[in-house]
């Protein structure tokens, strides 16, 4: 048995309190190395007399056996959901590999002997330990945050409140600077559109930005209290919250915490007063001279292909962006009052936290605490595009944009030549590695997205086949956490070339109304089945480089080829008369299925 493979972490991802007296444990052994696992575990106080002598609880439990859940390509992952005794707990592994047990605690990992056997299983100094199960310490997301379908909007993007939508599209197709193009999409745009939306079964919309900026994307933001006129204004975006609320769906505004706009006016007194300013400590500083670049007429940086790096602390490089120093006292208070503000006065239910992982955990345990305080079903969201760990032990964020379900789906179902392909075998190991990355009460708050403003459309990484993005979307809404579709991808919205992901909605005859009635039907079953949400996949027999899976009575396959394949039936499906739900049909199964390239099957036995 490989030993160095095994590996245990007491109270994280794979030790933690799914509620007040559920622990959920996970082992990782070496990939085919190991035949059974069983957890020893009880309270460490709780000791009864028993053939004259006085017995740990623990010692009775030998019988918790794990089970196998998921695999990758080095590791196998046991696990086990077991009441405990009370709200303490110690507990360690007896391992077998098919000749000798070996136990594994916090101190040793030892062959199991006659001699040695007592000294270890009854020694509780050699155990692993959840001293105890404190409620305030439980993840207490928002318990609607399991079931929205999120709606990712680019406000300037979406739609006008006029009738100049097509002349101004024509325009901005003609512009030399997309990014920098204002197409005019305004608030009171978006709230006619609040009807689609909700037949299309939206139930939650995230904004990009819309407070005061010079930009088109607002992440330069120089106003944190006034909306950008050029979307509106406070009482249209009241009128469009009500209207959100009225239709059962949930709005989360973008809080840019991370930096600010170069125009702000704690920025610009330091500009102007430099060590004098009150402000100079809301910002890393690093000479009086800082502002080395010319500006331009309007006082704004001239940098762009200068290669230009500030000497001040920035997003990127970007002198357009200067970074808060959210530990000073100042900037934390002024931050905080603004968090709080949009919650009191326009009932906002999420922030979105951009750039989140360069900012501070005090201040994001701070941020809870302050929003929570105000709405205590609040949404919190970081932006975070790689493992979230330390983000997500419930002191900060409730879920993160997860990109590391994007990655695998980007390049198992696209057809980038710029991303590496994978396997299925790699998809389903990937895949593996992030459902025991999180605990399951941290999975179903996850926004899953597989596009956004700072990506290429899933049309484009798909080389604008869209039944390869029905696929990646069929797998998306079956995933469990809550699917997020960016502005677009549900009529085949594409981009130029790879050079802007944002470009105006479509709202005419170039809609494709089978993607629409695809995504429309799609989120009605998922609202319709409870088993697309659930965290918990099973894999099965991916022959043939057909995506094969179930959660509880629900069978998914994906084919993943240009051709078409006919595969073998899982057993307890051989016969078997099911539905289709996707088509709405009975349907009776033989001993195989056929399935179109790049076609899906959702079958309920």
């Amino acid at each position: 048995m490989k030993l160095e493979a095994i590996n245990h972490i007491p109270k994280s991802h794979m030790a933690y309190a799914f509620d007040a007296n559920t622990m959920h444990i996970i082992l990782q052994t070496a990939k085919n190395d190991v035949k059974s696992v069983k957890l020893l575990l009880g309270d460490p106080f709780e000791w009864h007399f028993k053939d004259g002598k006085y017995v740990w609880s623990g010692d009775s439990l030998t019988n918790n056996e794990m089970k196998l859940k998921y695999t990758t390509e080095l590791f196998d992952y046991y696990f086990i959901s077991i009441k405990t005794i009370t709200t303490r707990s110690k507990y360690s592994f007896i391992i077998n590999d098919g000749f000798e047990d070996y136990f594994y605690g916090c101190r040793d990992l030892v062959k199991l002997t006659t001699e040695n056997k007592n000294s270890y299983v009854s020694n509780l100094f050699g155990y692993f330990n959840y001293p105890y199960i404190n409620e305030g310490d439980l993840i207490d997301s928002p318990s609607w945050a399991k079931d929205i379908v999120w709606y990712q909007i680019f406000p300037d993007r979406f739609s006008r409140d006029d009738d100049n939508f097509y002349l101004k599209e024509q325009e901005y197709f003609k512009a030399t600077d997309l990014n920098d193009y204002f197409f005019g999409g305004t608030i009171k745009g978006i709230t006619k559109r609040i009807p689609y939306l909700k037949e299309l079964g939206i139930t939650g919309i995230y904004f990009t930005p819309i407070f005061k900026s010079v930009s088109s994307h607002k992440y330069d933001i120089s106003d944190y209290y006034e909306i950008d006129p050029s979307f509106g204004s406070k009482e249209d975006l009241g009128v469009m919250i009500k209207e959100c609320h009225k239709n059962n769906i949930k709005v989360m505004l973008d809080a840019v915490f991370n930096h600010c706009g170069f125009d702000h006016p704690y920025f610009q007194d330091v500009v102007k007063n430099k060590r004098d300013s009150m402000y100079w400590d809301c910002f890393f500083i690093e000479d009086d001279n800082f502002i080395n670049f010319k500006l331009d007429e309007k006082g704004y940086p001239i940098y762009k292909h200068l290669n230009i790096k500030p000497n001040y602390r920035t997003f990127a490089f970007t002198p357009m962006m200067p970074k808060w120093n959210t530990d000073n006292p100042i900037a934390e208070e002024y931050l905080l009052d603004v968090a709080t503000y949009w919650i009191k006065e326009y009932d906002i239910d999420g922030w979105r936290l951009d750039v989140s992982n360069e900012v501070s955990h005090r201040f994001w345990r701070k941020f809870k605490e302050a929003v929570r305080n105000i709405k205590h079903d609040f949404y919190i969201l970081g932006e975070n595009w790689d493992d979230s760990t330390p983000w997500l032990r419930g002191d900060q964020f409730d879920a993160v944009m997860n990109y590391e379900v994007a990655y695998p789906i980007w390049q198992y179902f696209g057809r980038d030549k710029s991303m590496l392909n994978i396997s299925i075998y790699s998809f389903i190991y990937k895949i593996n590695k992030l459902l025991v990355s999180y605990p399951e009460n941290i999975a179903v708050n996850m926004f899953n997205m597989i596009g956004s403003h700072d990506t290429s459309r899933i049309l484009q990484k798909c080389s604008n086949n869209p039944n390869l993005v029905k696929l990646a979307y069929t797998f998306l809404l079956s995933f469990g956490g809550s699917p997020a579709l960016y502005y677009g991808d549900e009529v085949g919205l594409s981009q130029l070339e790879d050079k802007d992901p944002r470009q105006p909605m479509i709202w005419d005859h170039r809609q494709d109304l089978s993607m629409y009635n695809f995504f429309k039907n799609m989120i009605k079953l998922r609202k319709e089945n409870t088993e697309f949400k659930q965290v918990e996949l099973n894999w099965l027999e991916n022959s043939q480089n057909v995506l094969i899976y179930n959660k509880g009575s629900i069978y998914f396959f994906l084919n993943n080829n240009e051709d078409s394949k006919t595969i073998d039936l899982p057993d307890n499906l051989i016969g078997k008369n099911v539905v289709d739900l996707f088509e709405n049909h009975d349907l009776q199964l033989n001993l195989q299925l056929e399935i179109e390239g790049y076609e899906f099957k959702i079958l309920k036995n």
